[in-house]
């Protein structure tokens, strides 16, 4: 009975968080200014989503393991086995947790920067050497100098930031051989522009 529960709760877990984490527009699309960058973020709560996604399996691993421990007991090689999944899926789940605080992608004239809990990826862009977009996925990946990688999500607020600044800032050569991307740049940058007409009629 405890499988069928455990089991039935992580199919429940992985179906909410699917639609939870489906694509969706970006609440806004401009960032918030942090002196001459524009600070970029994910949707709030989608990390925390990814947390709780990691820990359902890792809650699962445990209910099996015991049960099994309790049927037909367990030896060596299953307890480091289990104990190697629970870590993992701890770690998971400890950087999702993180990330929901502190993922972010800053954006200014001399390039962007993407901060994950893990590490900080910057490109200048005059040195991005590719820049294509995922239009399933919905994000940008760009590649500069010594392999470096970067992943820009659409549904970051402040996207339109981006938009401008690899317009801008990206070599012609290179946005050239990207048309699609280019186009999805471009389209990105107008809406920005829009919601800055909006704002400035709601001020007015």
């Amino acid at each position: 009975m405890q499988l069928i529960i455990a089991f039935a709760a992580l199919g429940v877990l992985l179906i909410a968080g699917g639609w939870l984490l489906r694509p969706v527009p970006p609440a806004r699309f401009r960032g918030a200014r942090n002196g001459t960058a524009v600070v970029l973020r994910p949707p709030r709560g989608r990390n925390a989503i990814l947390s709780a996604m990691a820990i359902g399996p890792t809650l699962l691993v445990v209910v099996v393991a015991a049960t099994a421990a309790r049927r037909e007991g367990m030896g060596t090689v299953g307890i480091v086995v289990v104990a190697i999944a629970v870590a993992l899926g701890i770690a998971v789940f400890a950087y999702f947790l993180i990330a929901e605080r502190t993922m972010q992608v800053r954006v200014d004239a001399r390039g962007v920067e993407r901060t994950d809990p893990l590490r900080r990826t910057g490109i200048a862009w005059a040195e991005v050497e590719t820049i294509a977009y995922n239009g399933v996925s919905r994000w940008f990946f760009l590649t500069g100098p010594a392999g470096v990688r970067l992943w820009v999500p659409e549904n970051m607020a402040g996207i339109g930031d981006f938009a401008d600044g690899a317009l801008a800032g990206v070599r012609p050569a290179v946005l050239a051989s990207e048309p699609a991307t280019k186009e999805a740049l471009e389209q990105l940058a107008a809406e920005a522009r829009e919601e800055d007409a909006a704002d400035g009629k709601a001020r007015a």
